[in-house]
């Protein structure tokens, strides 16, 4: 008698049962490890003030940063005022409730920030802020 030899079948499958807990793991460590930019401006000594308001809101916030050489900056690109009128004015358009804080060196040319307030009213960002330290008064 002739015996029959079952067929095996060849193939073999990947377990798939713990795809989904490597995918979590690694979208945790994407998000542990992701370091996000902020943008650094230029080095400035803003002037002092007696009184002052913190914008605790961070999200509607924007930055324009001027020293004491003249350079001017927005989102760590070196700018002039008719290129700060175009950046601001599309920031503008997707944000209206955008706050822009002017970062001024405090031995800045006046003409500058004069510059700078024009370039912002032209791009019709006009919620501005001015950023300062605040000093405590002595003796009183």
């Amino acid at each position: 008698m002739k015996r029959i030899a079952r067929k095996r079948d060849s193939r073999q499958e990947i377990p798939t049962a713990s795809t989904a807990d490597v995918a979590f793991l690694l979208i945790i460590f994407f998000m542990v490890s992701t370091v996000f930019r902020q943008s650094r401006g230029l080095k400035v000594t803003v002037p002092e003030a007696e009184a002052t308001e913190r914008i605790l809101k961070r999200r509607n916030v924007t930055s324009v940063w001027a020293d004491r050489t003249g350079r001017m900056t927005v989102d760590d690109n070196l700018v002039t005022p008719p290129l700060i009128t175009s950046i601001m004015s599309e920031k503008v358009i997707r944000n209206p409730d955008l706050v822009v804080t002017v970062q001024a060196d405090r031995d800045i040319k006046y003409g500058l920030v004069t510059d700078i307030l024009e370039a912002l009213k032209d791009a019709r960002a006009l919620k501005v802020t001015f950023a300062t330290d605040y000093r405590m008064r002595r003796g009183g």
